[in-house]
Order: structure tokens, then sequence, then C-alpha cells
């Protein structure tokens, strides 16, 4: 491989780690009102490479190629004043498939449903 490719090679793969990091996939929190907003991002990236043979001045190719890209997956929602787990909700920005709606739509009545099993348990233990 010739020392110009290298050196694009090297250049290029340092400035991408300059620019995938953490911080990218974690955007910065955004305050609004009683909450803080952080959009959470998913990140994607590919990359490809040639190369080549012959003899000198009769044969010779390289190449390389990337391609990249990042969009929001998710938005965490802190609420201010409300400690733990409940002062936090995460919103997909996902579509949601088939499956995704049937189990969002089902869980509710089957948390429901386990609850009323429970305190009926609990009804049946105190007689």
């Amino acid at each position: 491989m010739s020392e110009e490719l290298n050196a694009i090679i090297k250049d290029f793969w340092e400035e991408f780690r300059k620019t995938i990091s953490v911080e990218t996939a974690i955007g910065k929190p955004i305050e609004i009102e009683d909450k803080t907003l952080i959009p959470i991002f998913g990140i994607g990236f590919g990359a490809g490479g040639g190369g080549g043979k012959g003899k000198e001045k009769e044969g010779q190719g390289y190449g390389a190629g990337g391609g990249g890209g990042i969009c929001p997956v998710a938005l965490v929602a802190a609420f201010k004043g409300i400690p733990g787990p409940e002062g936090l909700k995460v919103l997909s920005l996902k579509p949601s498939g088939t499956l995704d709606k049937v189990i969002g739509e089902a869980l509710p009545m089957v948390m429901n449903r386990v609850k009323e099993m429970k305190e009926g348990k609990k009804a049946e233990e105190k007689t």
C-alpha cells in the first residue's frame, strides 16, 4: 500500500475517533420547565478497503471507503423533585413494530391482573 494511502487512512481514523464518543451518543441535557430531557442517539459506521497487485508500472490499485450515520433513538426525561426511578421516564423514538405494540398494550393488563391476584391471596390469608 502506498505511503500516501496509509497517511489518508490514518488521518481518517484519527478524526473518526474524535467524532465518535459517549458524548456523541448521549446528547446535551435540555432543561424544560419541571424536567430535564436527555437525547440518546444510535451511531452506526461501516468501512471498506481494497488492494491490488501486479508488476511495477503495470498494475496496482487500492481503494478505501466508509460511511456512517447517527439517529435519535430515545429521550430520557428526568422530572425535578421526584427522586429515584419514579422520576425517570424513557421515551422511545424508534418506530414500534407489531410485537412492541402487543406487549405495550398487554403489559398494563397483565400487571393489573398480577396485582389483583396478589391482593386476593393477601385477603384469603387474613381470613
